[in-house]
């Protein structure tokens, strides 16, 4: 059996390609060949369909990976012109951005395409004709055998880039906006396999004279369980110091869990960054109780998270806040307060990342609603629930607040850009007409996204 991966390109204007290791997929991609299957993996940010289609038609399975609701309406385009050229294979769509999104939402993008949406293990093992229980859980499953196959070239791109490396899932609050795996406890993935893919990448950086070590660490709650975190971190520290690299961490964290681990241990932020954590950022995503209760966000606490900013910064650690801020029933009063907290913030040190909100799919998508309607029946308006773009008629209805969210917004971004406290860049909703090429042109010199 053959299964051909494929990793969508940016959707974001054009020519411009993005390098970022694909891990889930490699993840995916070992737990496959681990079990007698041979696969394919393109990244299209750095090639083509077209230089991939002898070993695409030669497949029994063709998989792409969604990370979120801007790629759909590519992947949607991608397989019609496949269909159209004759590819009858199954298509299999999973990854983050798809697998909390409700069947019925997926049929009206994929329906009539013979896509299969992939949610989970099960999905995979039943669309593949495999046996579930031969299928090992991601959670022990190391990507080495995915790295290994990649060109050499490729695999110096990622590397010597900062990557996602797997560390754990799972968040036990439930944010209504958020469409991660939330409401759940935090599991950490098998050390053992994490050891692995540590002694291989730093050992493949030794070995072409790279000194830097970059990760982004996936826990959604990074001081979640803050133990094991401290087991991994550890490890971390000790592989790279065997092979003379310099470890630049960051992460997530939300202000409660961080508030705990530090009352209950002091020195944990110094510890923390002895071992390489350069950077943690905070969900404040506003800064008032309204909102907060309206997003089931009533963890926060201003003076808490007030307590372990200072906590971090002290121990050397620089601190982001995101602020994702104006939801569609968002008025002044919510607003204002959000703007002033973030250049309050900044003033104090603190790097802010606004966002502006989107309702998603995986997040808390009203049924019946006119506007989500308009996503269901057209998926290339999708690419408007980026974070990063500016509110649209789609995703905020009401004009003046609109208005009102797209100004904070870029008010955050104007005021703290200067000075080197946001990098965040908005984006522009590309319209139909003479106004798509400027939009296009816009978006394509903005920076990207850490």
């Amino acid at each position: 059996m053959k299964v051909f991966l494929i990793q969508p390109r940016y959707p974001h204007g054009w020519k411009k390609p993005q390098t970022y290791l694909p891990a889930t997929l490699m993840n995916l991609g070992s737990r496959l060949l681990n079990i007698g299957i041979e696969v394919g993996f393109t990244d299209l940010n750095h090639s083509t369909l077209e230089e991939h289609a002898s070993a695409l038609r030669m497949s029994d399975f063709i998989g792409f990976t969604i990370l979120g609701m801007p790629y759909v309406s590519d992947v949607v385009q991608m397989i019609k012109d496949l269909r159209g050229q004759g590819f009858t294979q199954p298509m299999l769509v999973g990854g983050q951005g798809i697998a909390r999104v409700e069947p019925a939402h997926f049929e009206r993008w994929f329906g009539g395409l013979g896509a299969i949406q992939i949610k989970n293990d099960l999905d995979m093992a039943q669309a593949c004709g495999i046996n579930p229980a031969s299928l090992q859980s991601h959670f022990d499953t190391s990507m080495v055998p995915m790295l290994k196959r990649l060109p050499d070239s490729e695999l110096r791109k990622y590397l010597t880039s900062e990557f996602a490396i797997f560390t754990s899932q799972g968040c036990i609050f439930n944010c209504a906006f958020c469409s991660a795996a939330k409401g759940q406890k935090e599991q950490y993935r098998s050390l053992a396999t994490f050891t692995e893919e540590l002694e291989f990448v730093c050992g493949y950086l030794e070995n072409i004279g790279h000194k830097e070590l970059r990760l982004y660490l996936t826990n959604l709650d990074l001081f979640q369980t803050p133990e094991m975190l401290e087991v991994f971190l550890g490890r971390i520290k000790e592989i790279t110091q065997l092979y003379d690299l310099t470890p630049r961490l960051r992460g997530l964290a939300t202000s409660r869990f961080t508030f705990r681990a530090i009352q209950a241990d002091s020195g944990l932020p110094k510890r923390a960054r002895e071992c390489g954590l350069e950077c943690v950022a905070f969900g404040a995503d506003g800064a008032n109780e309204e909102t907060w209760r309206r997003q089931n966000k009533r963890h926060n606490s201003l003076s808490e998270l007030e307590s372990i900013c200072t906590s971090m910064q002290a121990a050397g650690i620089t601190i982001e806040l995101f602020m994702v801020m104006g939801f569609p029933d968002d008025k002044f009063r919510n607003l204002w307060p959000g703007v002033k907290f973030s250049l309050r913030q900044a003033m104090k040190g603190r790097v802010i990342r606004p966002y502006l909100a989107k309702q998603t799919p995986g997040g808390n998508w009203p049924q019946g609603d006119p506007i989500v309607e308009k996503f269901l029946s057209r998926p290339e308006l999708l690419v408007r629930l980026d974070y990063s773009m500016i509110g649209s008629p789609h995703s905020h209805p009401n004009r003046v607040q609109r208005w009102l969210a797209n100004s904070a917004y870029l008010a955050v971004i104007g005021s703290l850009v200067p000075f080197g406290k946001c990098p965040t860049t908005p984006l522009i909703p590309v319209p139909q007409g003479l106004g798509a090429g400027v939009a296009e042109t816009l978006n394509k010199w903005m920076p990207f996204d850490r």
